[in-house]
């Protein structure tokens, strides 16, 4: 009982759970079967939007100019398949190794020369290599100010003169959206986290400075406990731009979202194109 009020404690800001959920060796295949369903909360857009998007990059990166891409958070695939067909060198990085798994496979299916890297975006090493990094799907939004400037220096590291960045997050909307809540149920047969009958208790938090959490803890009729924190920092244009200009990039455009639609202030997210100074 200590272990589970302690665990039910709410974190500091960007404090981590027991185990990340994209880690967790009893929930892969519940994660990666995420990817490949848009209703699942954290799963994967719709084939109509990647293909837009895969659309959107051979627009302001042309393959005459840009030709070796890397896809950070690239999951199986779904994304770098795509632009390989193109034509593109594609470096898929994913620490999921379920993921990274099964991305090679079907790399090899369909017989494209893409490199899969099993590696942590936020300690890889990029030596001036790429035209284009891809840092999409709002992930950079999860890591803690400490880790998003690693990962932006990383990616400036790896990219060439004039680099070009495809990259997404929440914005201020989606803070003022957010709603503090507080709930427990038992296991569904649709949970997203685990098929095992569980209790779960969930809580989402809103914190000062445009931070926000979603905490779930499960608890087995075995007695494993198991505290996920999903933590979502979220941005005005200008508290990105004051970001990314301290790493080395400016901001070239905004957009609603990667594929290329138009900004609107309304919306849940943004994407930007950076360029390295």
């Amino acid at each position: 009982m200590g272990k589970l009020l302690e665990l039910a404690k709410i974190p500091e800001p960007f404090e981590e759970g027991s185990v990340q959920v994209w880690l967790d060796e009893s929930r892969v295949d519940q994660v990666l079967k995420a990817h490949f369903d848009e209703n699942i909360p954290g799963g994967s857009k719709s084939s109509e939007f990647i293909n837009e998007t895969i659309d959107f990059i051979h627009t302001i990166a042309p393959l005459d100019q840009h030709k070796k891409v890397v896809d950070l958070g690239c999951g199986p695939g779904l994304y770098a398949q795509k632009l390989a067909k193109k034509g593109y060198e594609v470096v898929g990085v994913d620490f999921n190794p379920k993921s990274i798994e099964y991305a090679r496979q079907e790399a090899a299916k369909e017989d494209l020369s893409i490199e899969y890297r099993n590696e942590d975006m936020t300690s890889i090493e990029l030596e001036s290599e790429f035209d284009v990094a891809l840092l999409i799907y709002e992930i950079y939004s999860v890591f803690s100010p400490e880790n998003r400037k690693k990962i932006l220096n990383n990616i400036h590291r790896g990219l060439k003169p004039g680099g070009l960045v495809l990259l997404d997050v929440l914005s201020e909307h989606s803070y003022e959206k957010f709603e503090t809540q507080f709930m427990w149920g038992l296991t569904r047969k649709d949970n997203p986290f685990s098929p095992k009958k569980h209790l779960s208790l969930y809580a989402s938090v809103k914190y000062p400075d445009y931070v926000t959490l979603s905490k779930n803890l499960l608890v087995f009729d075995d007695g494993e406990l198991v505290n996920y924190h999903y933590w979502n920092q979220h941005f005005t244009i200008e508290s990105l731009q004051k970001e990314v200009n301290d790493s080395g990039f400016t901001i070239e455009k905004v957009y609603a979202d990667v594929n290329g639609a138009e900004y609107q202030s309304d919306l849940d997210t943004f994407a930007v194109i950076l360029k390295k100074k």
